[in-house]
């Protein structure tokens, strides 16, 4: 549990600074463009910073082969491919990590009720905490770590509003295992504030799957 709050605070100063905003269903419409020819912008000026230490111009996955060396649109293409795939996956552990949510949130209500709590629902909530932990690591990763886009727009639509909602379910997973980690180690914590903190970033998390499902 300790290395994965750690890898959320790691992914919160990330997602601050560089936040990834397009979910798999747009890049569908990305491949259908036509890639620059011109080297320097087959790569677009603003990415995360995970994708320009992996995917730069002398990223780490152009030195070591994962990555062709050399840009070209034809290389650009096949990029845009493995980022499709990647957010795919990312979607599909997104939609898992959901429905683990929802019974966590089960969980949660019987153990708070003293007339249904037992140790072995204890047990199974720390478990089914720790799988949504690695979901919803997993599906970061594969956002932080997808290769760039073609194009960023700077109009507002569902895309900028799912990245402004991905800030309140980080923050909200991040406070959400903090107030957990005090409950187990017999600090004095407000467990209403533990739920409803829980569900909000539940309520964010989900708004946040619908919101890449319509375009306005």
């Amino acid at each position: 549990m300790r290395y994965l709050f750690c890898v959320l605070l790691m992914m919160a100063f990330s997602h601050t600074s560089f936040c990834q905003d397009v979910p798999a269903d747009s890049l569908l419409l990305e491949l259908d463009k036509t890639t620059p020819e011109e080297p320097e912008s087959l790569l677009p000026e603003k990415m995360l910073l995970t994708q320009r230490m992996l995917w730069g111009e002398h990223g780490l996955y152009r030195k070591v082969g994962i990555a062709p060396k050399v840009l070209t649109p034809e290389t650009r293409q096949k990029e845009l491919k493995i980022r499709r795939t990647m957010f795919r996956i990312h979607q599909a552990i997104g939609l898992a990590t959901a429905a683990g949510m929802i019974a966590q949130g089960y969980l949660g209500s019987r153990i708070y009720n003293p007339e249904t709590y037992t140790t072995k629902l204890k047990s199974w909530h720390e478990g089914m905490a720790t799988g949504i932990n690695i979901g919803y690591a997993t599906t970061a990763l594969m956002s932080f770590t997808a290769p760039p886009k073609a194009v960023y727009r700077k109009k507002f639509d569902n895309i900028k509003l799912h990245r402004i909602l991905s800030y309140v379910h980080l923050s909200g997973m991040i406070t959400t295992n903090v107030l957990a980690h005090r409950i187990d180690n017999n600090f004095q914590v407000n467990k209403k504030l533990h739920r409803n903190v829980a569900l909000t970033t539940f309520g964010a998390y989900a708004l946040a799957i619908a919101t890449i499902k319509f375009e306005f």
